[in-house]
């Protein structure tokens, strides 16, 4: 086959149309992916549609009006071009950040078409089209770049891409600045057009590869982190509270840096859940899980450990703020749970609580406020065991406290 530029034109209408052919069977097959994603292929199948439909009309050039050959061919490539930055947006960030872009690159140079001086001159058509483009091109950039730490792979071939068909374009410019042609049909016989044809051949390519790859890192990332999120409460679970705990522990400034560990648990849940259902058992974990989630600063710093139990790690807190938390945490808990039932009911709950310091590792201020939370619970619920694990081996109990508010405190 001779890779002359008609033959070249062809090729890439082709790859157009094959690639849009593609991410819209894509978009329209695979209902069980995220809608976003499939916008985004959606998005960039029409885009890829449009750049077809240029080439198809400039192809036929001579035999057709320049009014199609030219102005509409143009007009449905920017439009396409001005899609594809919001194609990515979508695909990664679930909204359209450029709306106006296709419309100001393809209606900006139907107004320009219409004014006779731009309408003769080829380098001043040349300029608008390859700029514009390029524009397009750097928002895509920009899109991939954004989504540079979630999706490497993808977003390093994309920016790769992307930038070399920026150069490919410069140079394009460069070409009808240092030249000047009778027509468009003229520069089609040039060595730099038909190698900017191939390279846009191997772009298609690489850019339906590079989104291909992006939504197998976002689906890999997505499933990362709901491996690590209890789907009822939306906080972190066991594995995610411990690594993120672990690590804010070794980063504190001394090992003398104080820290509280709560253990919460809604008293005799197990007997709401008998008399009013699993709803209003989801219910309460659902309400407690929101209130953890508003106490901590940061979300790794709560999570249900288990069932129906639920951890606090606050750094920085000593035992006197740690209980003022503990009482407004069970008291916020009576007060919405009484509203969340219609004041059916009166919920409480039991707290373990380990007052200490850098030094005490999580595993023991976890065992700590978990033998806290049993005593708690032993001795008829609704109220806060503390401990501060100063003693090595087991925890044993202590004489019981002085009642703080309404609510019973007991040191173990």
């Amino acid at each position: 086959m001779k890779l002359d530029t008609p033959t070249l034109l062809m090729a890439v209408t082709i790859a157009y149309y094959t690639g849009a052919l593609i991410l819209a069977v894509l978009a329209l097959s695979l209902r069980s992916f995220p809608r976003h994603i499939r916008l985004g292929w959606g998005f960039w199948a029409f885009a890829m549609l449009l750049s077809g439909s240029c080439a198809t009309l400039v192809s036929m050039r001579g035999s057709i009006s320049d009014l199609l050959s030219i102005a509409l061919a143009n007009a449905l490539m920017l439009f396409g071009f001005g899609l594809r930055p919001n194609a990515l947006s979508m695909l990664n960030r679930d909204q359209v950040s450029y709306p106006w872009l296709p419309f100001l690159l393809s209606f900006g140079w139907l107004g320009l078409y219409l004014v006779p001086w731009f309408r003769d001159d080829l380098l001043a058509r040349t300029l608008y089209v390859n700029l514009a483009s390029m524009l397009a091109m750097g928002l895509c950039i920009r899109q991939c770049w954004q989504a540079l730490k979630t999706q490497k792979i993808s977003s390093l071939l994309l920016m790769a891409v992307f930038t070399l068909d920026i150069f490919v374009r410069a140079n394009l410019i460069m070409m009808h600045l240092g030249r000047t042609f009778p027509d468009l049909q003229a520069s089609f016989q040039t060595t730099t057009l038909q190698l900017t044809i191939i390279v846009l051949i191997i772009a298609v390519v690489l850019k339906i590869l590079g989104l291909g790859i992006a939504v197998f890192e976002q689906m890999t990332g997505t499933f990362a982190q709901q491996a690590l999120i209890d789907p009822l409460t939306g906080l972190s679970n066991r594995r995610a509270f411990v690594s993120a705990t672990e690590d804010r522990l070794a980063k504190m400034d001394t090992p003398a840096a104080p820290y509280a560990l709560m253990v919460l648990e809604i008293d005799d849940l197990q007997g709401i859940k008998d008399r009013y259902g699993n709803a209003m058992n989801d219910a309460l974990l659902r309400l407690l899980g929101r209130i953890c989630s508003e106490t901590a600063k940061t979300a790794p710093e709560a999570c249900r450990l288990r069932d129906d139990q639920f951890a606090l790690f606050l750094p920085g807190v000593a035992q006197v703020e740690a209980d003022a938390i503990a009482t407004r945490l069970s008291r916020y808990l009576t007060v919405e749970g009484a509203r969340a039932s219609d004041k059916q009911l009166v919920v409480t709950m039991s707290i373990g609580l380990f007052c200490g310091n850098a030094s005490v590792p999580l595993s023991r201020a976890l065992e700590i406020a978990d033998h806290c939370l049993h005593r708690a619970k032993s001795k008829g619920g609704n109220q806060t065991v503390f401990n501060s694990g100063d003693s090595e081996g087991p925890v044993k109990s202590a004489a019981m406290a002085a009642p703080f508010a309404t609510r019973k405190k007991t040191v173990a």
